[in-house]
C-alpha cells in the first residue's frame, strides 16, 4: 500500500512553497489510494517557534489537507534513533569525530553539499566524549537512484560528501539519520518533498542500505523562488491562507503544472481537490530544479 507523508520543522508558519509540498504529497497519496501522514520534524529543538505547529495544523485543516492516522514526532523517537545509532556502533560503522565547523570548513575540499569530509579523525579511534559527533563511514562507490520527477541522480559518497554525520555534537540526531529511521518506522513507500534535498537522497539510500530498510520511491519538485530566491520562513515568508483556500488551491496546481480550467468556477474547496486526485499526475511537474512565482501568489 502506498504511504506517503509531509514532514514539515515548527520554525513558523507554511509558507507557499512549503504548501505546493503539502499538496503535491497528498495527491500523489490519494490518487494512489494510499494513506497521507504527516510528521513534524522536531528533533531539532533550538529551531522550534512556539506555536507554530499549531499554526501549521491549522493551515493544513483549512486548505482540506487531512492526513490519516496521529500526527507524528520525531522529539518522541529518541530512544529509536539512539537504538539504530547503537546497531551501527556494533557494526563498525561510526567513529567519533573532534572536527569543528570551522576546521572542516578550512581543510576540505567542496563538494556536492558544502565541504567535503576529508576523514580527519576517521583512524583516530577517539572514545566517546561530549562534545564529539558520530560519523559514518561511507564506501567509494556511485550510488544511482532515478527520481520519479528529476530522472536518474548518481553521486560517489566518499568523493561528493566524505563520512558524514548522525549524531551532532550537541547529541541532536542529523536529519539524515531520523529520516531513515522514519520512513522504516511509518511503513514509507514514496516520498515527494522539495528539490533542496534531493542531494541528500545518496546518504538516506546509503543509511537504509546499512540498516536493511526499505527505500522508498521518489519525487521531488521544484523549489518556490521568488525575486530569484528560495521562500524561507528566516525572511519572513508565509503564505496568507484565511478565506483564499481556493486560490491558493489553484496557484499551487498551476506551479506542479496541473490543470486548472474551470476551477475558479468551482466554489466549494472539497470539489476542487477532488478534482485534483482524479487529474493529477506527477509527469506534468517541470523538470527544473526552481521555479519563479508573481510576488502576488506569494502574498
Amino acid at each position: 500500500m502506498y504511504v506517503g507523508r509531509f514532514a514539515p520543522t515548527p520554525s513558523g508558519p507554511l509558507h507557499f512553497g512549503s504548501i505546493v509540498t503539502a499538496i503535491a504529497s497528498f495527491l500523489d497519496a490519494k490518487s494512489n489510494q494510499g494513506k497521507w501522514l504527516v510528521k513534524i520534524d522536531d528533533i531539532d529543538q533550538p529551531r522550534i517557534r512556539k506555536g507554530a505547529e499549531l499554526q501549521i495544523l491549522n493551515s493544513l485543516e483549512k486548505l482540506g489537507l487531512i492526513w490519516d492516522g496521529d500526527v507524528i514526532h520525531q522529539s518522541e523517537r529518541k530512544e529509536h534513533y539512539q537504538s539504530y545509532v547503537n546497531d551501527l556502533k556494533e557494526k563498525g560503522l561510526l567513529y567519533n569525530c573532534r572536527c569543528t565547523r570551522k576546521t572542516v570548513n578550512g581543510s576540505s575540499a567542496t563538494g556536492a553539499d558544502g565541504s567535503i569530509y576529508n576523514g580527519t579523525c576517521r583512524e583516530k579511534y577517539y572514545k566517546e566524549e561530549q562534545g564529539a559527533s558520530l560519523r559514518i563511514r561511507v564506501v567509494d562507490k556511485t550510488i544511482s537512484i532515478a527520481d520519479d520527477i528529476q530522472g536518474a541522480i548518481s553521486q560517489n559518497l566518499s568523493s561528493e560528501i566524505g563520512d558524514f554525520i548522525v549524531k551532532r555534537s550537541d547529541n541532536i540526531f542529523s536529519y539524515q539519520l531520523s529520516v531513515a529511521v522514519d520512513n522504516h518506522l511509518d511503513n514509507i513507500t514514496h516520498i515527494v518533498r522539495g528539490y533542496d534535498l534531493l542531494n541528500s537522497l545518496p546518504r538516506q539510500y546509503y543509511l537504509h542500505e546499512v540498516m536493511g530498510f526499505n527505500f522508498p520511491k521518489s519525487s521531488h519538485i521544484p523549489i518556490v523562488t521568488l525575486k530569484g530566491r528560495k521562500l524561507s520562513k528566516g525572511y519572513g515568508d508565509s503564505a496568507s491562507i484565511q478565506n483564499c483556500e481556493r486560490l491558493v488551491w489553484i496557484n499551487a496546481l498551476t506551479f506542479l503544472g496541473q490543470p486548472t480550467k474551470d476551477y475558479e468556477l468551482i466554489m466549494n474547496i472539497d470539489e476542487i481537490i477532488s478534482q485534483a486526485i482524479i487529474n493529477w499526475s506527477a509527469k506534468r511537474v517541470m523538470r527544473c530544479s526552481e521555479k519563479e512565482i508573481d510576488g502576488h501568489i506569494h502574498k
